[in-house]
Formats: structure tokens, C-alpha cells, sequence
């Protein structure tokens, strides 16, 4: 062990004196240097704070050899994980944990286990002192931890053991430290903690606005990953996406044929401009015959439109009733004409495709 080593390198690698350091711990730079020195190690009070400040773990600073320490603690999880029993699980982690005391993924992952026995025991005395285990672990995870996703981790398992509590203020509020690289975790934990505390007109608002959100964050990162892969050749990989995408924008279409159709129209062109990069006339051919039959969609789901302005508030209330402004769109003009032009050279490469693709045209250049 040499704690002093540690402390030096970690010191240099983030760029800092020792009278810098011995400021954020709130000695002096004689004792930063008996550290170093190694004349000296820290009072076992700094040992979390230095550890929080460095973003390591407490076995970090007392050298640890970080591949072996993580190797281990993951065998122990992963037998932990094929016990198939909740108590032995306890039993195992547990065990790890007296071997890495300070380990947080043992703590959490503990911390889980724990709560499971609120689920499967009749005992009340058991699983109030289970879960009031299982939260002091979480508690040490965020009081310390230097990671910010151990921490989110830790918040989480909170909420989660909470929201089973009834506890439901408490809930939101471990939710609520949950940082933004958490936001699975936050969407999870705040919509079940609505639910379970019974606050129903809040968690319809927040589960279909967010569910929107989502939709919407998918859709455009489909789009922009196809992109890229069309981009550097792989358009198999993009062709899939986009196919993906074509589901994705119609899994609420349920009663209402005009949900997201603009959003589909945009998503058909952009797996056509696939398909021709490939040289595939056939299915480029395909989504060419969708696009014009969504622009003819999207053009009467706009009647009463002024100029070139494409303005639809179509929203399906079968799965998002609460709130209809955040589902409209807005396009300017789609010239299904010039747009299918740009096609034409590549489609007079096979005669069959050729003249389908020369009816198709006919429809949009009277």
C-alpha cells in the first residue's frame, strides 16, 4: 500500500500544486507533502473526501490494482447474479463486500438485493431492516462516491425502494438528484413514483409528454445515424434503421391515420436516397410510390392552408390526450415533382422500374 504514491499522481494528473490541494482539503501543504513523502497518510476522515474530489474510489487511493479490484468485484456480481436466490445472493455480495469494503457497485448491487426481500418475505421485521440496509448502502454511494453514474445508480435504487414504500415525496425527490446522463433513470423512476403515490393526472401529463419527447429524440437520432452510415457506405445498416424508423413513427397510428405524417413523408425520402445509393431500383421505387401517397396524406391533413405553409395538428387521443399542442407539425411545401426528378436518371437504368417510376412522375407534372 502506498497512499502516498497514489495521492502524487493523482495530484499530477489532474494538474494541481500541493498548495493547491492542501486548499481543497483544508490542511496544509507540509501535510500534503508527508503524504506524498509517505512520512504521513491522511486522517481516515479525508480518505471519502479526497476520493470524491480525485473522482476514485477509496480503494484507489489505497492502491488497489484497478484492473484486478474491478475483475474481482465483477466475478462476484456475476455469481451473485446465477445464485437464483435472494438470500443467497445477500449472502454473496455481502461476502464481497467485507473483502472490498469500499466498493459501490457491490453496495448497489447489494443494496438491490436487499430490497428483493421486501418483496418475497412475510416478515415485517425482516424487511424493514432490509431496506433500511439497502438505503444506508445507497446513502454511502452518494455521500462519497466520485462517479457520477455510481451516484445515479444509487439514486435510483433509492427511488425505487420509496416508491415501494409508499413514500412517495421521497421518491421524486432522489429522482430529482439524478443527473441529466440519468435520464432513463429519472423518466423510470418519476413516472412509477406518480403512479404509486397515486398522483394520476400528474403522471398522465409527464408519461405522454415525455413519451413524445422520446419519440421524437428517436426519430431524429435514427434519422441522423442513417445519415452518417449512407455517408461512409454502409447502406444496409442505414436501410435498417430507416425501416425501423417507419415502425417507430407508426406505433401510434391506432385510430388516427394522420398521426406523425409529415415526420413519415421526411423518413420515406430519406430511406429512398438509401436505396438508390445502394443501387436497389426496386425498393427505391417502393418508397418513392409511399412518399407521393404520403405527400397526397399530408397535403389533405393541410387543407385550409395558406401559400406553401403545410401547418397539421393531427394528434391520436387514444394515446396522447393530455396535452394536444405538443403534437403538431409544420412543413414547408413538399414539390413531390421536383423531388421525384431527381430520381429519374437513376430509375432509367431498368426499363421496368423506368416506366413505373415515368406513371408515378405523370401524376405530379400535369
Amino acid at each position: 500500500m502506498n497512499v502516498g504514491k497514489n495521492i502524487y499522481e493523482l495530484r499530477k494528473e489532474k494538474g494541481l500544486t500541493q498548495a493547491q490541494l492542501a486548499e481543497k482539503m483544508g490542511v496544509t501543504e507540509q501535510a500534503v507533502s508527508k503524504w506524498e513523502n509517505g512520512n504521513s497518510i491522511p486522517d481516515v476522515s479525508l480518505f471519502p473526501v479526497l476520493a470524491n474530489y480525485f473522482g476514485v474510489s477509496i480503494d484507489r487511493l489505497y492502491g488497489f490494482h484497478l484492473d484486478s479490484y474491478d475483475r474481482e468485484v465483477e466475478k462476484i456480481c456475476k455469481e451473485a447474479d446465477a445464485a437464483g436466490d435472494t438470500y443467497r445472493e445477500i449472502a454473496i455480495l455481502s461476502g464481497g463486500l467485507e473483502k472490498y469494503p469500499n466498493s459501490e457497485v457491490l453496495k448497489i448491487n447489494l443494496a438491490f438485493s436487499l430490497s428483493m426481500v421486501n418483496r418475497i418475505s412475510e416478515d415485517e421485521k425482516e424487511k424493514r431492516e432490509a431496506l433500511g440496509k439497502a438505503v444506508r448502502l445507497c446513502e454511502e454511494v452518494v455521500a462519497v462516491s466520485g462517479s457520477e453514474k455510481q451516484r445515479d445508480d444509487a439514486w435510483h435504487m433509492l427511488s425505487r425502494i420509496y416508491t415501494e414504500t409508499g413514500e412517495s415525496g421521497k421518491a421524486l425527490e432522489a429522482v430529482s438528484r439524478i443527473s441529466a446522463e440519468g435520464y432513463f433513470y429519472r423518466l423510470v423512476g418519476t413516472v412509477n413514483a406518480l403512479r404509486f403515490g397515486k398522483q394520476y393526472a400528474e403522471q398522465a401529463a409527464f408519461a405522454e409528454t415525455n413519451l413524445w419527447k422520446c419519440l421524437r429524440a428517436m426519430h431524429q437520432m435514427i434519422e441522423s445515424l442513417a445519415g452518417t452510415l449512407m455517408e461512409t457506405g454502409d447502406c444496409d445498416r442505414a436501410a435498417a434503421f430507416l425501416r425501423a424508423d417507419a415502425v417507430l413513427l407508426s406505433a401510434f397510428d391506432e385510430g388516427c391515420g394522420d398521426f406523425e405524417v409529415c415526420a413519415k413523408l421526411f423518413s420515406c425520402l430519406s430511406l429512398a436516397h438509401c436505396y438508390k445509393k445502394a443501387g436497389d431500383r426496386e425498393s427505391c421505387l417502393t418508397q418513392l410510390e409511399q412518399l407521393a401517397a404520403l405527400a397526397a396524406q399530408a397535403e389533405k391533413a393541410a387543407e385550409g392552408r395558406t401559400g406553401d405553409d403545410w401547418y397539421i395538428h393531427a394528434r391520436n387521443p387514444l394515446f396522447f390526450a393530455y396535452d394536444p399542442d405538443i403534437h403538431e407539425e409544420y412543413v414547408s411545401g413538399f414539390p413531390v415533382a421536383d423531388i421525384l426528378e431527381g430520381f429519374r436518371g437513376f430509375m432509367g437504368g431498368d426499363e421496368a422500374c423506368r416506366d413505373a417510376f415515368e406513371k408515378l412522375l405523370a401524376q405530379y407534372s400535369r
